[in-house]
């Protein structure tokens, strides 16, 4: 891609953080959260988007002229978005921890690794922030409709 599409890219990536952080801002609080409150990880995920945004940018600025030759890299990108959108889409059905180790697996698959290495990797990450969140943070998982969840 251009250095004119690298900069457009970025600034895509702000807004869209920027909107996401303005819908996790309304989140309704209850009287039962914590001092984080329910919209505290998805502004922090807003944040990181809008820093990578602005890193795309900074780097396009840096790098001078245009350069070619980027498309894969930029259709690389574009599948990731789509597991991501998958994602999103299959967590009400799947739950966190089917969601989770299901995403792991496919964004190491879609990087390249093949093998028992893939589903060993995506039952460690599901694992390790079923862990964190629920055994460190106190915080559950909701296990999604499939299962009887919300």
């Amino acid at each position: 891609m251009t250095r004119a599409g690298d900069i457009a890219l970025g600034l895509g990536a702000i807004a869209l953080a920027g909107g996401y952080g303005a819908m996790a801002s309304v989140i309704p609080k209850s009287l039962l959260s914590d001092a984080v409150g329910p919209g505290g990880v998805p502004i922090v995920i807003a944040g990181l988007m809008g820093l990578a945004g602005a890193g795309v940018i900074l780097r396009a600025m840096l790098a001078g002229k245009g350069r070619e030759g980027d498309a894969p890299d930029h259709l690389r990108a574009a599948g990731l978005l789509a597991l991501l959108v998958l994602y999103v889409l299959a967590v009400p059905l799947l739950g966190y921890p089917l969601g989770i180790a299901i995403l792991a697996g496919a964004v190491a698959w879609f990087a390249g690794a093949r093998g028992w290495g893939v589903a060993a990797f995506a039952l460690g990450l599901a694992l390790f922030f079923w862990g964190a969140f629920v055994l460190v943070l106190g915080i559950p998982f909701p296990v999604g409709r499939l299962f009887g969840g919300y």
